[in-house]
């Protein structure tokens, strides 16, 4: 792996603090997915505590890493002497009568679940959440430490965005806990290529099963993508960023880093068009994170407690934002048609009204509880909670789209972002507040977005797209109205039951419960090609009869369809005002 532009001779590292903090990675059992880790400690203290974190930043929910931490000792460097020690909770360990050289060991399971915030150990790959694996001095989170990695019997590259050695490529550096946290690492067999946008190095490993050719175009696409994104903020804020992408299993998510990204990605799904434009969607929504919270952000996110929820109202920025442009610089990227990107705006408007969520809960409320409601989902959960992704996207094209319309200089969210970036980030170095993010925008637009916005972030209210949408001359057609069950099923063993129920407001509650078994539909037996028809033929507020099978009792219930709009779609109108015409125009031209 060519060296990266961040590299010093670790051993020229300033350590003239009375602490020094060396961690060694190695692998314990690759079979058994153990990682090991050992960790170093010169000290003058007598007494410390050590703590593993219990969540990850960016993903909003207690995880309780200590559950795969084992095997913990600690011992004098100098004497093999074991050195006394008490867990004191579940994420700290309190070490006393302290040498001036310790060394704390332990091992960490890595193979419960292959996700971008938990650890991975297989034998193709290895890969790194540090929230996960590091433990760190109880107060002292500014505090600098090395990480080397003992694995090239099994693994030639560790890839991470650290400064890493000029002398040894796999001896890392971090300034502080903050910046280790940040910068996961991901060990391999594969080889990385490389590009340039604006004044960015950017490496891309790709771990699977594909070609040189596919490495290559991917390259060449994130190429693009970057170009547009750099050019919409005018600045490149890092000599380099890392790209991973896994495509070694089947799975989605990404995870944001102040100088890297990890993406996971279904490999069965790349030889289709569409699913590819979703891979470009999400890695293009994870490298805007670069400003939009990796700098840009909320005043809560940063810096972290690292033991409990940092709770925020403002994920509807954070997230919702970056949801809005991360298809928008596809579109000005060249990979959408124009009817695409309508059809991506109109999937995720349509996706918010398929069910009441919006009257049960409000977009800031939505951010401050994803801790325990939107990670931590359940059955009921697509019927009262929204998405601050989801509507956070829409919210943000509806003010871009009212910019346009009352600023007088065509100021939008660029604008805004460029003022943040400006103020919160370069000069007071902090997040910005609520009224602070309004306040910018008024300075910047002249237009106050909070009065015309604020009742849909603070109360569980609909916006309304379609008035939003007609500023641009887009309007909605809504044909075929059609019956609907109310719920999904699932088939198990031949037999249907209820998986899903969908809640809507105009329709009144059924006695139907999850996981009811379907026996019989108007009197024939109950089955797949039974549901299709009804489904099929269905009208609204016309009548069907269940039989169903409920704890072993046998239950009837006589269910009223519901109605929807089989064919709903957002179309551009052409018999519109010169003045909505225009502003389409500079929409769809500019990068807003």
């Amino acid at each position: 792996m060519a060296k990266e532009p961040q590299e010093k001779t670790i051993t020229e590292v300033d350590q003239s603090n009375s602490l020094q903090l060396d961690f060694e990675v190695s692998i314990f059992d690759l079979f058994k997915h153990y990682f090991q880790v050992k960790l170093r400690v010169h000290s003058d203290l007598s007494e410390m505590v050590f703590c593993l974190p219990s969540w990850t930043p960016g993903s909003y929910m207690i995880r309780d890493y200590g559950t795969h931490l084992h095997k913990f000792e600690v011992k004098n460097s100098q004497t093999g002497e074991s050195v006394s020690w008490e867990m004191v909770d579940l994420h700290r360990w309190k070490l006393k009568n302290l040498p001036p050289e310790f060394e704390i060991t332990y091992i960490i399971y890595a193979f419960e679940d292959f996700t971008v915030r938990t650890n991975y150990l297989e034998t193709e790959f290895g890969f790194i959440n540090p929230p996960a694996l590091f433990l760190y001095p109880e107060g002292k989170l500014n505090q600098p430490s090395t990480v080397l990695f003992q694995v090239s019997d099994y693994f030639p590259y560790v890839y991470s965005s650290l400064t890493r050695d000029v002398e040894n490529q796999k001896n890392f550096y971090a300034k502080h806990f903050d910046e280790l946290f940040d910068s996961p690492f991901h060990l391999s067999k594969q080889h990385s290529v490389f590009f340039i946008a604006g004044t960015t190095k950017h490496e891309l490993l790709v771990e699977g099963d594909v070609t040189f050719d596919f490495k290559t175009k991917l390259a060449e696409d994130l190429k693009r993508i970057t170009e547009t994104q750099i050019e919409w903020m005018m600045e490149s804020p890092n000599p380099y960023y890392l790209f991973v992408l896994n495509l070694s299993l089947p799975a989605y998510g990404g995870l944001e880093h102040r100088a890297s990204s990890i993406n996971y990605f279904n490999p069965e799904l790349l030889s289709d068009e569409e699913e590819y434009k979703r891979l470009l969607e999400l890695l293009s929504h994870e490298y805007f994170h670069l400003w939009n919270i990796k700098r840009i952000r909320p005043i809560a996110l940063g810096p972290f407690d690292y033991q409990k929820p940092n709770l925020t109202r403002e994920l509807w920025i954070a997230e919702g934002f970056t949801s809005f442009y991360d298809v928008y610089f596809l579109y000005h990227s060249g990979f959408l048609t124009k009817e695409e990107y309508l059809s991506k705006l109109q999937s995720d408007i349509l996706s918010l009204e398929d069910n009441e969520a919006d009257s049960w809960m409000s977009l800031e409320e939505s951010s401050f509880t994803a801790w325990t409601k939107y990670y931590k989902r359940n059955a009921n959960s697509h019927n009262i909670t929204v998405s601050y992704y989801t509507k956070g996207g829409v919210l943000a094209l509806c003010m871009n789209l009212f910019l346009l319309k009352e600023s007088k200089e065509k100021k939008t969210i660029r604008h805004v972002f460029h003022k943040l970036n400006e103020v919160f980030v370069k000069t007071k170095g902090r997040g910005f507040t609520k009224q602070e993010f309004f306040d910018t925008v008024k300075e910047v637009t002249g237009v106050d977005l909070k009065t015309e916005f604020n009742d849909y972030l603070e109360n569980p209210k609909p916006i309304p797209v379609d008035y939003y949408l007609d500023i641009i001359g887009i309007q909605r057609i809504q044909t075929d109205l059609v019956g609907d069950t109310g719920f999904k099923t699932k088939e198990k063993a031949g037999n249907l039951y209820i998986q899903k129920l969908l809640h809507k407001a105009d329709t009144e509650s059924f006695d139907l419960m999850l996981d009811d078994e379907i026996l019989a539909i108007n009197g024939k037996r109950a089955s797949s090609n039974t549901l299709q028809k009804l489904e099929k033929n269905l009208r609204p507020g016309e009548k069907f009869h269940l039989i169903l099978s409920r704890a072993g009792k046998i239950k009837e219930s006589m269910i009223t369809a519901s109605g929807f709009y089989k064919t709903r779609k957002f179309v551009i109108a052409e018999d519109t005002t010169d003045e909505r015409k225009e502003l389409r125009e500079f929409f769809l031209r500019n990068v807003v």
